[in-house]
């Protein structure tokens, strides 16, 4: 049975019905392009100028982006943010790769290759969308107009409102995500969404190797774009497996779990297991709610029950395997976001963020449900439909430009207070690192090379005691004294000269300080400028290599952030004018050279954030590397008097291994077409 106007098996070239034909190939080239010049229409000025979004995370990409050198292709480390990181700890690669190559070859600067990057996904999300639908359903006409509703409005907005009004479902909330905010790299992985769905539907129905390996690289691609990437993959997966006959569940879920591990596999350089174990403690960090509480499984349950109740009610209709797939696709994606805002209740990380993955489904079950309806109609009442649709697109399509008129204008970055402070910062403290405060943080690295003790991203955060660290220096106690003592606890632990500071009514966007004038009086000024201003944290010496006794490193981590007897011990051992000063020096991202006096029962702290991949040596001889209770390396040199140490960084086993996963899988998507060519010959 086939309910009107839709096919209840799938039809596409090479496997049932006829192939398309060159008109149908055309008409559906004409489609793409309008889209595409729809959207590019709005957004144009993204392509050529620079915008400053200083309260924005668009400096952290650019500086990703401009300072990432050969991190691409080999381990490195990435000295800038957070006391130092790994550079697969910095984030999802995908969008900061293309920047810097979007950069090299027009020779633009990578503000502006940014805003290109984003330009060139808001104009291609919606023609995905398009070409997913059009060869799934065969319905050019109608993927057109699922496209152009999710290019024109934020149907999401019904269910989960940013604000009590209609209104919203109309204004360009695309745009401003990711013009003014921080979702290119998850608009990335949207883009890929529909093609993950078509490829992976393509693989079961097809069983063609080209389809298997495309989707493996579709997948690794949106895995490489954002952490969403891999979760939209998975519900895909499901949605799509549950569509076709039960007889072949077994078989597919198979199936897409190996092109899923193979998909894993492209990507697993940059997305090594102790970075997914980070992203999932710094979801139930200091930062956002806990994922997985009791109410957790009451919102599985009820996304289970809706899905059974929808499952029934579809088989019930007779609706087609594609209106199925869009149905149970929908309820998805929508159960994460409205479950989180109306009932409270959340079982994955950043619910809230889903709602763009929420209006490609509900574009696409919209229009194609109305399909049913309008395809009974006579067609006098679908010419006035279509004719409204239009009128109400063009009534869209200016006030899309009009609003993005006004969100896009062109602003020079070396005019804002962020160029002003990384600038006087990296001429006047050199080799210092510096705790930026807010936007300060996120842009300071597009414009220098200053060492931070913040600037990271909190959702990919390796040393959850940095992390602690920073949430006290922003408020670290109930009054300014107690809150500025443990702000200097934490500071001079992690090996920080200066502290920049935002006071209400600034030019500093977030203003993240409960008590921005604890340290008035008690610390020098050294700086100060459109409401930010920055501190002399005491030091004996702005070296991150300390000579201390063994019992002063800091052994347990805080258990909350006025936990600071520790760290009160360890610095004044820093501190301590009897103790011998250590020396310490870059050579590169990857080599330390330091040197010291050393003598029996004491150690060598290194204040730069530990990790396996990290190595010593004395004199051509291997000394372990231990963490400190704040995620900080010390060692104990097999030396008496004048001694020179070396660390060197090599990634570990682990980013050692991912990389050869990485590489053979790359490999295979060339060796194994070739290898199957000539065995059939």
């Amino acid at each position: 049975m086939q309910t009107a106007g839709l096919p209840d098996t799938f039809e596409v070239s090479g496997y049932k019905g006829r192939p398309f034909s060159l008109p149908d190939k055309l008409a559906a080239a004409v489609y793409a392009l309008a889209l595409l010049w729809i959207n590019a229409y709005i957004c144009r000025e993204l392509f050529h100028q620079d915008l400053a979004p200083m309260a924005s995370m668009h400096g952290f990409w650019a500086a990703l982006a401009e300072r990432a050198q050969g991190s691409w292709f080999h381990a490195a480390w990435w000295p800038y943010w957070d006391g130092g990181m790994p550079f697969e700890f910095t984030y999802a690669p995908l969008v900061p790769a293309l920047t810097a190559a979007w950069a090299a070859a027009r020779g633009i600067p990578h503000t502006i290759a940014f805003n290109a990057v984003t330009g060139a996904l808001y104009c291609l999300a919606p023609v995905t969308l398009f070409a997913m639908g059009w060869i799934l359903s065969r319905s050019p006409g109608y993927s057109f107009l699922a496209a152009l509703f999710y290019s024109l409005t934020s149907s999401g907005q019904l269910f989960v409102p940013d604000e009590a009004s209609l209104k919203s479902f109309w204004y360009a909330r695309r745009l401003y995500l990711v013009a003014s905010w921080d979702d290119t790299p998850h608009l990335a992985a949207v883009t890929l969404l529909p093609l993950i769905v078509l490829l992976l539907w393509l693989s079961l129905r097809e069983r063609r190797l080209i389809y298997y390996a495309s989707a493996a690289a579709t997948i690794g691609l949106a895995a490489l774009a954002s952490a969403f990437g891999p979760v939209i993959a998975i519900i895909s997966v499901i949605c799509v497996v549950a569509v076709h006959p039960r007889r072949d569940y077994a078989r597919n879920f198979a199936l897409t779990i190996a092109i899923g591990a193979f998909g894993y596999a492209l990507a697993a350089s940059f997305l090594p297991p102790s970075l997914v174990a980070a992203m999932r403690s710094s979801s139930e960090g200091l930062t956002e709610p806990p994922t997985w509480t009791v109410g957790s499984l009451t919102a599985l349950a009820l996304l289970i029950l809706g899905w059974i109740v929808l499952w029934r009610c579809l088989n019930r209709w007779a609706a087609g395997t594609w209106l199925r797939f869009l149905a149970l696709f929908a309820l998805v994606m929508s159960s994460i976001p409205i479950l989180a805002t109306h009932l409270h209740r959340r079982f994955l990380p950043q619910p809230g963020r889903y709602q763009a993955e929420m209006e490609m489904a509900l574009s696409l079950l919209l229009v194609f449900g109305a399909k049913i309806w309008l395809e009974r109609a006579p067609q006098s009442v679908r010419r006035a439909a279509l004719f409204l649709i239009l009128a109400l697109a063009a009534e869209q399509i200016v006030s899309h430009r009009d609003y993005a008129k006004n969100l896009l204008r062109g602003a020079d970055p070396a005019q804002t207070l962020e160029y002003r402070a990384a600038q006087w910062t990296a001429q006047n403290l050199p080799g210092v690192r510096v705790m930026m405060p807010g936007t300060l943080a996120q842009w300071t690295n597009a414009f220098t090379d200053v060492q931070q003790y913040s600037g990271g991203s909190w959702s990919v955060a390796r040393n959850s005691m940095q992390q602690r660290g920073l949430a006290a220096i922003f408020n670290g106690g109930d009054t300014p004294e107690k809150d500025a003592r443990v702000s200097l606890a934490w500071l001079k632990a992690f090996g920080v000269g200066a502290v920049g500071v935002s006071a209400p009514g600034g030019q500093e966007f977030w203003k993240p300080y409960a008590h921005p004038s604890k340290f008035e009086g008690i610390l020098p000024v050294l700086w100060r400028d459109s409401g930010v201003t920055f501190y002399r944290v005491p030091q004996r010496s702005a070296s991150f290599a300390h000579v201390v006794p063994e019992p002063a490193v800091v052994r347990t981590g805080p258990l909350s952030v006025s936990d600071i007897d520790g760290l009160e011990s360890y610095n004044s051992a820093v501190d301590d004018p009897s103790l011998p000063l250590a020396g310490f020096q870059w050579d590169g991202r990857n080599r330390i050279h330091i040197r010291g006096v050393f003598a029996p029962g004491q150690a060598l702290s290194v204040q730069v954030s530990h990790h396996p991949g990290w190595h010593a040596s004395v004199a051509g001889r291997d000394v372990p590397i231990h963490r400190d209770g704040i995620g900080l390396m010390w060692l104990t040199p097999p030396c008496s008097g004048v001694c020179e140490v070396q660390l060197d960084y090599d990634g570990g086993w682990e980013l050692r291994l991912c990389r050869w996963l990485s590489s053979l899988a790359i490999a295979s998507l060339f060796i194994i077409p070739v290898w199957v060519r000539i065995r059939r010959r």
